[in-house]
């Protein structure tokens, strides 16, 4: 009886484990993506402000598991070399868009998280950009990882 009680507890304790380190996997997805498109060398004329990440179920109540980072860039550079720059310079196996802080409600979406879309700069969006990419399932345990939509 003492082993079986044992032996329940250990399978216990790795169930638990294992959520937790697949929450862990996925939130290191994220910083990475981060990380990745901070890496990019910025256009001349152009500065990082502030980078963000997040795992989650961003866009969609019901869709995946997504995996999210961004920079927000202060730049004198039109819209349009800012879209092909980051476009061209995107790093293997991410696709990194621009969208200007003017229209990121907009283009993302009105659910999407506001922090995500640096709306603490909303008072001031000329010439402000965000420079982000979004993945599912490149994380090794998305099915461990039950977060809520976030919007």
């Amino acid at each position: 009886m003492k082993v079986l009680k044992i032996f329940i507890a250990i399978i216990i304790l790795a169930l638990i484990g294992a959520v937790i380190a697949g929450v862990v996997v996925d939130n290191i997805t994220s910083s990475d993506i981060e990380g990745k498109i901070k890496a990019i060398p910025v256009p001349e004329n152009t500065t990082v402000d502030s980078s963000v990440s997040r795992t989650g179920k961003l866009s969609d109540p019901n869709g995946p598991l997504e995996f999210y980072g961004a920079v927000l860039l202060q730049s004198n550079a039109d819209y349009g070399s800012l879209k092909s720059y980051y476009a061209n310079n995107s790093p293997e196996g991410l696709t990194v868009q621009v969208v200007s802080l003017a229209n990121a409600k907009k283009e993302l979406g009105e659910n999407f998280p506001a922090d995500l879309r640096f709306s603490h700069h909303d008072s001031a969006p000329d010439h402000y950009y965000i420079a982000y990419a979004f993945t599912t399932g490149t994380s090794p345990f998305p099915m461990l990882d039950y977060r809520s939509y976030v919007g």
